[in-house]
């Protein structure tokens, strides 16, 4: 078996192992018997996420299974460009949100809507149900990109067993003591302090809508972990080179290194947390769902070395 279908054999095992579990009823949502699990996948960018998920759509759809999958991405969920334009210039000083990519660049609402369609279009009397899913083209605007208009949005047909939603920064939760924010931002890590305290500020606040309106839909989750967070730098090079190579087109190692920087003081704030402690554990805080029966044994998180291989896995229960 390749390596990467041993990581996407092993997210399989942890999905079908939950399929018979009570699913959780998201905040404003009519209870279904059953319906569709929503599995969250995280990674840092060149962790492979993408393939993952596709290779994941394809084992699940197919015999023995035969599940009806489907799977959409954070990326798509950001503001269009006009929204990230005004955020920017609101806030001119807060480099984080300058650009699509941390927390607080999304289209929230967007994404709740998405997330509530598909789990309605599950409902027993819904199997006829089309959901449009938003698509963002990261090309358009010389690369600051922008949502495509919506009758070119793809129409995914209910109803579904499994719905998998991958993202970078999925999964980090916002810290809720601002004197532990204020610890962190002082113990001077690399990338965060060369950012004034408020900008961190806004992006943490922001987390706390992610956690509201889209984690309370979550009932599964997926960590994949890199060794080091200095691994996300040649993972991404190595994305680059391969446009070279294929396309005749990417950015230099320089802006690489500096497209990633950007995104290294959410990791340094958010990601030890989310590879200790179960997502589930206070994810209803304030939410408003109904909460899942147990929120052990949800959380997989797959330990991988800097060649992308899967060295051990991880269920957590804390």
């Amino acid at each position: 078996m390749s390596e990467r279908l041993q990581k996407a054999q092993a997210i399989v095992q942890h999905i079908l192992k939950l399929l018979p579990l009570p699913r959780r009823c998201p905040p404003g949502a009519r209870r279904t018997l059953g319906g569709p699990l929503f599995v969250g996948i995280s990674g840092p960018q060149g962790i492979g996420k993408t393939t993952i998920t596709k290779d994941l759509v394809s084992t699940l759809a197919d015999a023995p299974h035969n599940l009806r999958v489907f799977s959409f991405s954070m990326d798509d969920l950001y503001l269009p460009f006009k929204q990230q334009e005004a955020l920017s210039q609101r806030y001119p000083d807060n480099k984080l949100i300058e650009f699509r990519g941390l927390p607080g660049t999304h289209d929230i609402a967007l994404g709740t809507n998405t997330f509530q369609a598909l789990y309605e279009a599950s409902r027993p009397q819904s199997s006829s149900t089309v959901v449009p899913v938003p698509v963002y083209d990261k090309a358009l605007h010389t690369g600051r990109g922008d949502q495509l208009p919506q009758d070119q949005w793809p129409r995914a047909q209910g109803p579904f067993d499994v719905i998998l939603f991958e993202g970078w920064s999925l999964g980090f939760k916002s810290v809720r003591d601002p004197k532990r924010l204020a610890e962190i931002y002082a113990s001077s890590p690399q990338y965060l302090t060369q950012h004034p305290f408020s900008s961190i500020e806004m992006v943490n606040h922001a987390l706390e809508e992610y956690e509201r309106e889209w984690y309370t839909y979550l009932d599964a989750f997926v960590h994949l972990s890199a060794p080091n967070i200095a691994t996300v730098f040649r993972w991404r090079a190595e994305q680059e080179e391969g446009l070279w190579s294929t396309r005749g087109t990417g950015m230099t190692k320089d802006q690489v290194r500096d497209f990633v920087a950007r995104f290294m003081p959410a990791y340094e704030v958010y990601l030890e947390r989310l590879k200790q402690e179960n997502l589930f554990k206070d994810v209803d805080a304030g939410g408003g769902g109904e909460g899942l029966a147990s929120y052990q044994g949800r959380h997989l998180r797959i330990n991988l070395n800097e060649d992308r291989e899967m060295i051990s896995t991880v269920i957590l229960d804390s």
